[in-house]
């Protein structure tokens, strides 16, 4: 699996290295201190597995550079590692292509299991942002997708269930058709299903179980 660690600090840099060991598979890791550093590693390695981003780097913000980061290499998995913990802010992440959200205050065994999530095909939000979010957020809507979906993603299933196309998701979520097909791909992808109709019958099967 190779691995690229974006942090402008070294020393959180070499401790993530370490904890990566703990995933106890064969791991090619790659580092970079500024978001300039990062471009030239994934220039010269574009099949990334795993992208670990920092939100504070010190030449770009940290959503610009998840979305560009995801806009160059969108097979790669980005897990963003902050010091911030903001609801709003996680939201933000995840609505911009994140896979993954981690504060830098987790312990390892957190951590590890995030990842291992992350790399299974789901979406790790951290339990703390779930239970402290607004009842009306429809991220929380089903616990079980919660944690596989982000808020975007929960809303473009809720459009499948009531059977609209992607053109007239993109037109009820003012999103272009191409961005609809990637959203779409990514539930699929976080529900471990083939199709819309067995995402829709796994989003029913779950809201039952909520409501039971």
């Amino acid at each position: 699996m190779k691995i690229l660690v974006i942090d402008d600090h070294i020393l959180f840099r070499e401790g993530i290295l370490l904890m990566l060991k703990g995933l106890n598979i064969e791991i090619t890791s790659y580092e970079a201190g500024s978001f300039e550093a990062a471009k030239k590693v994934m220039q010269d390695e574009p099949e990334l597995d795993l992208i670990l981003l920092d939100l504070g780097l010190p030449d770009v913000s940290g959503l610009e550079a998840l979305v560009m980061i995801n806009k160059q290499l969108p097979n790669s998995n980005v897990v963003v590692l902050s010091a911030t913990d903001v609801h709003s802010v996680v939201e933000q992440a995840l609505n911009c292509g994140a896979k993954g959200y981690i504060p830098k205050s987790s312990t390892t065994s957190v951590m590890l299991s995030a990842l291992q999530l992350v790399m299974s095909g789901g979406v790790y939000i951290p339990p703390e942002i779930l239970q402290r979010q607004p009842a009306s957020n429809n991220l929380a809507q089903s616990r079980n997708l919660a944690t596989r979906l982000t808020s975007r993603q929960y809303e473009v299933l809720q459009y499948l269930a009531e059977g609209k196309t992607n053109k007239e998701i993109g037109f009820a979520l003012s999103l272009s058709e191409s961005t609809v097909r990637v959203h779409v791909a990514a539930i699929l992808k976080a529900l471990n299903v083939k199709n819309r109709t067995q995402a829709v019958h796994v989003a029913n099967r779950s809201s039952k179980k909520q409501v039971g």
